[in-house]
């Protein structure tokens, strides 16, 4: 349920409307690199995967950070293991 309110959240975000406590960020996963919009605030995750072409995206999913993930801080351990460039 806390998933699908926020569906609307992805174009917002996607689209750069907010830009206080944003990571935006890309890390080696081992299924290839992905990039992470993580808006630390209301704790919701964008997890996107480059295309063959450099500028574009396949959204994989979109996520709020609840229970074990949220305690855990996942996001901030691939923060850590970041790429020094979005990819």
């Amino acid at each position: 349920m806390a998933r699908a309110i926020r569906l609307h959240w992805i174009k917002y975000h996607i689209e750069e409307h907010k830009t206080s406590d944003m990571l935006v960020f890309s890390a080696v996963e081992p299924d290839g690199t992905r990039t992470y919009i993580y808006d630390k605030a209301e704790e919701y995750v964008i997890v996107l995967e480059p295309m063959r072409r450099k500028d574009e995206y396949y959204l994989l999913t979109a996520y709020y950070l609840e229970g074990k993930d949220r305690a855990r801080n996942k996001m901030m351990k691939k923060y850590k293991r970041r790429l020094a460039k979005v990819a």
